[in-house]
């Protein structure tokens, strides 16, 4: 294990409050449907103007396609992330019009909630995790979000002021209480959320192969498994062809130790089996990993 000050994606986000205020204006007029034509151009401006992304992007693909990149894949992928945010409009807004779920293995959330310890989920930046808290909104599932903040740029904050309650289920990370919190609330049984696919500057990492390459996974959200001994459950919400977001809960098969003297082992199996879900998922939806930037840091 290592400790790493991995700055490449801990800059401000882009994009632009009033850019986003527009688009925000835009899907209450048109609607969702309508505005989805719009995509594409969105989709090819950032193309064409963040050649960072662009790298980033190619360097991905040619791995999980694994032989099958073809030209125009990089653009696919940025519109697979205009599509997302475009979604996450209206997730937020609790809206009528929000998209669609499905959902599979919700029995093993569950029965996990019902041990009455709560739990951490356990998620990556593959999807949307939005799709997950509508879900949690019809059925009154007590959700919380441990998120790293400091690099937020403006649009996100535009879109997180959709939802009035959305700040008071954040817990930051990097604070003096963000232990505290967590601790509380899963004492009140309810679930923390995590994407644990990014390393902050601060976090040690553990190193690991996904795709055939080199990376570093942080080893945060399986330390703070064994500090408060709350279970893990992995989640995704991908949105499949039919506009659907699949939502997917899958047990985190990897037992707790019985020692203090079990701990590393333990780190490194869970981050080796995180990784492979992590792998699994790019392999069959390539097109929702949305890291847009160099994760093996071998883009030209």
């Amino acid at each position: 294990m290592s400790r790493t000050t991995d700055r490449r994606w801990v800059v401000p986000e882009r994009g632009n409050r009033l850019v986003m205020r527009f688009a925000l204006w835009l899907a209450r007029t048109v609607g969702r449907r309508r505005l989805e034509w719009l995509l594409w151009p969105v989709s090819l401006y950032f193309f064409v103007v963040n050649a960072a992304a662009r790298r980033a992007s190619r360097a991905y693909l040619q791995r999980a396609l694994r032989g099958r990149y073809r030209t125009g894949a990089v653009l696919r992928h940025m519109h697979s992330f205009a599509q997302a945010v475009l979604d996450r409009m209206f997730f937020l807004q609790d809206s009528t019009h929000m998209p669609p779920v499905r959902v599979e293995g919700r029995e093993q959330l569950l029965q996990t909630l019902a041990a009455g310890q709560g739990c951490l989920l356990l998620g990556a930046h593959i999807g949307s995790f939005e799709a997950f808290r509508a879900l949690g909104r019809a059925h009154t599932i007590p959700l919380r979000m441990l998120m790293y903040r400091s690099n937020l740029g403006g649009a996100t904050h535009v879109l997180e002021a959709l939802d009035p309650a959305y700040a008071g289920l954040i817990i930051p990370i990097g604070e003096v209480d963000t232990m505290l919190r967590v601790a509380e609330s899963l004492g009140k049984g309810e679930i923390v959320g995590i994407l644990g696919d990014r390393t902050p500057d601060t976090g040690r990492c553990v190193p690991a192969r996904m795709l055939g390459g080199d990376v570093s996974i942080p080893e945060g959200p399986f330390r703070l498994a064994l500090a408060t001994g709350a279970p893990l459950v992995l989640v995704s919400a991908i949105r499949a062809a039919d506009g659907v977001y699949d939502i997917r809960f899958e047990k985190f098969d990897v037992p707790y130790p019985s020692s203090r003297q079990g701990r590393g082992a333990f780190v490194q199996m869970a981050v080796e089996r995180y990784v492979g879900w992590m792998e699994a998922l790019c392999l069959r939806h390539p097109f929702a990993w949305f890291n847009f930037y160099d994760y093996w840091k071998d883009a030209p």
